[in-house]
């Protein structure tokens, strides 16, 4: 980067204070910007104290959280795929150095009015004199990325005391909302649409077979899986995001990292599932996602859940979600243990004939925190996949297993 540099900027006036919109590079940001993490200052700095009620605390200094490495390798990877997006904004307050002195001389960033509608942002050197107040971990991201020229939308603070620094890293952190994971799972549907089946990540192959399981009248599914959008209906309490996350259990043990890898090429460069071949991965029908044998795939769930139907779903606890979540946990088991062409709804049926005797209304399985494990024990040890011997069962619920299963 060539310094002084400048960048067009527009104000932007709040009840707080006035800050000035941006873009900047990813490279520029990693030479002139810094964090300070949070922590609490030692017993012997007295003068860093705070005195109440005859009881003493140490002061605080900082904002920001400890640096995930896992986190940064993550954005890292994200940051060279072919549709990397950053459209939040990085928020850094300017002109205070990394021990917290507010800087007057002419290294100082500033700003240049042109007109009202109009001005820039003056950096002078690639001193170290911006403080990130959110978004650390996307502009570190970038430290060991091959994309650092990307730019940055940002929004700088000039001359902002630190107090308020670490109060709008608050506010934005504790007033987030986390999005729901069905309408999050729906949104892969573009990529349906954007691409041939071959280009799709296990991500989305798994919401397009769950909206199908959904929808399709042969399905014993249709009318049963809340989907997380306004016009759906369902008459259970399965979750859209439950049963996808029990088809990935299935094709992939890092779904975040297949996406991220298909998404490094581009689809009319030729994205397809063989970019996969060589991650490694312990999920038991791995092989037919990458071979495309999608229709394969889809029959083996909708022949498990078919053979459900007409068994266990005479028990409410397996149309919930947690029944869900242990059914797929079984199929696993079983998929590692069976090659895929005998998993047919006749070989399922077998299975699950073998835990009809049992009463899935014993308040054994009353207890929401084991419920999942529950049920999946239970699953295996009715079927004869496993003995109950083999697994790490404590004494006490051994016993009940021992009484509740028919022998």
């Amino acid at each position: 980067m060539i310094f002084p540099m400048k960048a067009p900027a527009i104000k932007v006036s709040q009840p707080l204070g006035d800050f000035y919109v941006v873009s900047l590079k990813a490279e520029l940001l990693l030479q002139t910007c810094y964090t300070i993490k949070a922590e609490i200052l030692d017993d012997d700095d007295e003068s860093e104290s705070l005195s109440y009620l005859g009881k003493v605390v140490n002061s605080l200094v900082g904002n920001q959280r400890e640096r995930a490495p896992k986190r940064l390798e993550e954005i890292r990877r994200y940051t060279e795929t072919v549709d990397a997006s950053f459209p939040n904004s990085i928020i850094l307050g300017a002109n205070y150095d990394e021990n917290g002195s507010l800087i007057t001389n002419d290294e100082r960033w500033d700003i240049e009015k042109v007109d009202d509608d109009f001005y820039y942002l003056l950096i002078p050197s690639k001193k170290k004199l911006a403080s990130i107040i959110d978004g650390q971990h996307r502009v570190f991201g970038f430290e060991n990325s091959s994309a650092k020229d990307t730019e940055l939308l940002c929004s700088v603070y000039i001359d902002l005391p630190l107090a308020y620094h670490a109060r709008i890293f608050t506010n934005i952190n504790i007033n987030q909302k986390r999005v729901d994971k069905n309408l999050a799972y729906n949104l892969f549907q573009f990529d349906m649409e954007q691409g041939k089946p071959n280009s799709w990540s296990p991500e989305t192959l798994a919401v397009y077979f769950t909206r199908v399981l959904a929808n399709d009248k042969g399905s014993p599914l249709k009318g049963k899986i809340k989907l997380g959008t306004l016009n759906n209906t369902s008459e259970t309490s399965i979750s859209m995001a439950s049963f996808i996350d029990g088809i990935l259990s299935l094709i992939t043990s890092n779904p975040k990292n297949d996406r991220e890898i298909l998404h490094t090429k581009k689809i009319k460069d030729g994205r397809d599932r063989s970019m996969l071949i060589e991650v490694k991965s312990r999920s038991p029908l791995r092989r037919l996602y990458l071979e495309e044998k999608d229709k394969t795939l889809y029959d083996i769930v909708l022949d498990y859940f078919s053979a459900m139907e007409s068994s266990l779903w005479a028990y409410d606890v397996f149309k919930k979600t947690l029944g869900v979540h242990a059914s797929f946990d079984f199929l696993k088991v079983i998929s590692e243990q069976n090659s895929s062409d005998k998993l047919t709804k006749e070989f399922f049926d077998s299975l699950f004939k073998k835990m009809m005797a049992i009463d899935f209304n014993n308040q054994f399985y009353g207890v929401q925190t084991k419920l999942r494990a529950r049920l999946k024990n239970t699953m295996l040890i009715a079927s004869g996949v496993k003995m109950i011997d083999d697994m790490s069962i404590k004494p006490s619920d051994k016993k009940i297993y021992i009484e509740i299963i028919p022998r």
